[in-house]
């Protein structure tokens, strides 16, 4: 299961770095050829440690590439799993699932249901701040900035991003940074002929 694990693990990194060259599955042949088989088997066997880090390695991919209705789905699909203590997977699910969210609250018809479920991660985030603000207070900064984005709060919103950026930058969270500082410009881009901007 550990070796499956890096193999799906391995893919979401040569996706990430835009690899068309190497295939994690061919390293290990077999029956699992791709992601897919991935899941497939993960679900025939019930292994849900396996199929927590495939969808949110997808999930996770998904959400970078800009393919927000895949994430959509891959979030819906890891919520739907029976409960498991998992934190660390639970805590990244819900981050870009409620990037996602917010995402689709401004782009899509059924803003409302995508607005509950962004909210239900920021209050998630909010419990979790309690217990480890270093590692969660930027990450509830921005997913609270993105709230205030679709309210269409301008000043809130601007003051979460720059929380967001300052926090991640402060404790060493170099990607969560660049994605902080990649939102605030679609922020701006969105808002630059407001008047209240």
């Amino acid at each position: 299961q550990s070796v499956l694990g890096h193999m799906g693990t391995h893919a979401l990194v040569l996706e990430l770095l835009g690899s068309q060259t190497r295939d994690p599955f061919n390293e290990y042949p077999g029956r699992i050829n791709n992601c897919d088989d991935l899941i497939g088997y993960s679900l025939k066997n019930g292994r849900s440690i396996l199929l927590r880090i495939t969808y949110c390695n997808r999930l996770f991919a998904a959400y970078f590439f800009g393919r927000y209705d895949e994430a959509a789905e891959l979030a819906q699909r890891y919520r739907n799993l029976s409960p498991y203590h998992a934190p660390t997977h639970d805590i990244f699910h819900t981050f870009y699932e409620g990037l996602t969210a917010f995402k689709l609250a401004r782009t899509s018809e059924d803003s409302l249901r995508w607005m509950e479920l962004g909210t239900k991660s920021v209050e998630s985030y909010q419990d979790w701040v309690n217990h480890s603000s270093w590692n969660f207070k930027n990450k509830l900064s921005l997913l609270e900035a993105e709230l205030y984005f679709c309210k269409g709060e301008i000043i809130k919103a601007k003051k979460k991003y720059e929380e967001a950026i300052e926090y991640s930058r402060r404790h060493n969270f170099v990607h969560e940074e660049g994605l902080s500082l990649e939102l605030f410009g679609s922020f701006h881009e969105f808002f630059k002929n407001n008047d209240e901007y």
